[in-house]
């Protein structure tokens, strides 16, 4: 556990000077559609897989695992292999944006509530013309589907 805690240490010192440093400000504000948030995991994957049919989505839950630590986790290799330690988990928003399904967990956004798994249908900056096109085709098959963002640190973390 003490990796990850002073990974994120790492990380929010780093943000916080880059908000301050306009040259090395590695954050960016990202919007992410999001059709369900609970507390089951097992429910958020029925959820997502639906909705990834219904959408017509690819689901993409890059290997990531409930975890008690962290809320989900990486494989053990993987997250040794890239970081040294285990349990990892790199939230949706700091690679490749775009529309597909994934599973999140809500602790690791900045203003999200904590504890919570959050199916997610598209990640992209702000203002990105993708993201209202896609609310309204989510609204569709989920009434209560909403965009909300997230500063997301974009920098390096190895």
């Amino acid at each position: 556990m003490k990796p990850f805690l002073t990974l994120i240490a790492i990380f929010f010192a780093i943000a916080s000077f880059a908000q301050n440093q306009d040259p090395l400000n590695e954050t960016v504000t990202k919007e992410f559609l999001i059709l369900h948030s609970g507390k089951d995991y097992n429910k958020a994957l029925a959820i997502a897989k639906s909705a990834s049919t219904k959408l017509g989505l690819k689901m993409d839950l890059r290997n990531l695992k409930p975890n008690k630590e962290l809320g989900l986790s990486d494989s053990r290799s993987e997250c040794e292999g890239t970081f040294g330690f285990y349990p990892c988990y790199v939230p949706r928003g700091h690679y490749e944006d775009g529309s597909y399904i994934s599973i999140e967990y809500s602790s690791s956004f900045l203003g999200f509530k904590e504890g919570y798994y959050i199916v997610v249908a598209a990640s992209y900056e702000l203002g990105n013309a993708q993201t209202k096109p896609m609310l309204t085709k989510a609204k569709k098959i989920i009434k209560d589907a909403y965009v909300k963002q997230s500063k997301v640190y974009t920098g390096c973390i190895h």
